[in-house]
């Protein structure tokens, strides 16, 4: 316990508020109860991997400093229900139904099956945790009830599904980190008499949903042509390459979008034969895609531990 309270007082000095209730949850549950993997890095505030898939798709639980935020901003009190969209190993639910008590209820939703068995396996024992697989989170799972209070998705959407904005009630809300699959604002949307009113509460890079969508996927001809053109503009703007340099790279560029129907093996061969080029583009590549990401719960800023979803750009 007292490497998390050393954690949680870290967080608290960087100017994040710790409530104690989130506090005193936060010091009674065990990560090793939710993570096979390695959790040190969690005292470095850094997110957890609780699950990957062969696909090389992964799953995290937040950093500690989102955790807290997130809990935070739920403004939970006991008794509440509260719906949970993505698992996050099932950690926080049960955070959130250590705080909501056993008249409260915790409902937590996620699209892939092998995910809800992990979370059930973590949450045996905790009976206000109700674990449902759906299909999508774009459509009402059966018998939810009508109306919500506190919704929380854990991963990145482009808008919150309609049916959670329309059973949101008086006073209740939804966080939900919104944008695109690199960056996102975690906002706060709430339901103010016949108004939704959404509150941003700071960008963020959160992974999807569903641990499916965070599978790699290869980037077709015309999506590389677009990055090359968007590296050319960057390096023009900051003179980091030679002009023959960029020529170079307008070339691939339109010879790439000639390829839009080209087959996968075409597509391979043409990298290939380009592959100097495309090496000496990588550390931009790196430096444009990975962001910079807060961890002000760390006790050492300059320790790296490379790229993770699901905490704060600073």
């Amino acid at each position: 316990m007292e490497e998390m309270k050393q954690l949680l007082d870290r967080i608290s000095d960087s100017g994040i508020e710790v409530p104690q209730p989130v506090r005193e949850a936060m010091y009674v549950l065990h990560l090793e109860q939710f993570t096979t993997y390695d959790f040190d890095g969690f005292f470095h505030d850094r997110p957890v991997v609780f699950m990957e898939t062969e696909k090389g798709g992964v799953k995290t639980i937040s950093a500690p400093h989102m955790i807290v935020t997130l809990l935070h901003n739920l403004e939970l009190k006991e008794g509440q229900e509260v719906l949970v969209v993505g698992s996050k190993g099932g950690y926080i639910a049960a955070l959130i139904a250590s705080i909501v008590g056993e008249h409260g209820r915790v409902i937590l939703i996620d699209p892939s099956a092998e995910i809800i068995r992990h979370t059930a396996n973590a949450l045996a024992g905790w009976p206000t945790v109700d674990l449902r697989q759906v299909e999508s989170i774009d459509v009402a799972p059966i018998e939810l009830p009508g109306d919500l209070s506190r919704v929380l998705i854990t991963g990145s959407v482009s808008s919150v599904p309609t049916w959670m904005e329309e059973r949101i009630s008086e006073g209740g809300f939804v966080i939900a980190p919104i944008g695109d699959v690199h960056s996102q604002e975690l906002m706060k949307i709430e339901r103010q008499f016949d108004d939704l009113h959404p509150t941003s509460l700071g960008p963020v890079s959160f992974g999807p949903v569903d641990i499916v969508e965070s599978e790699p996927q290869p980037l077709s001809a015309v999506e590389i042509a677009d990055l090359i053109e968007t590296l050319i503009e960057t390096c023009h703007e900051m003179e980091l390459c030679e002009a023959e340099e960029l020529q170079q790279l307008g070339t691939i560029s339109d010879e790439l979008r000639a390829m839009q129907e080209a087959e996968e093996a075409d597509l391979e061969a043409f990298i290939t034969a380009n592959m100097q080029h495309f090496v000496q583009l990588w550390p931009m590549i790196q430096l444009m895609f990975a962001p910079t990401l807060a961890r002000p719960g760390d006790y050492d800023q300059n320790d790296d531990h490379g790229f993770h979803f699901d905490e704060f750009k600073p």
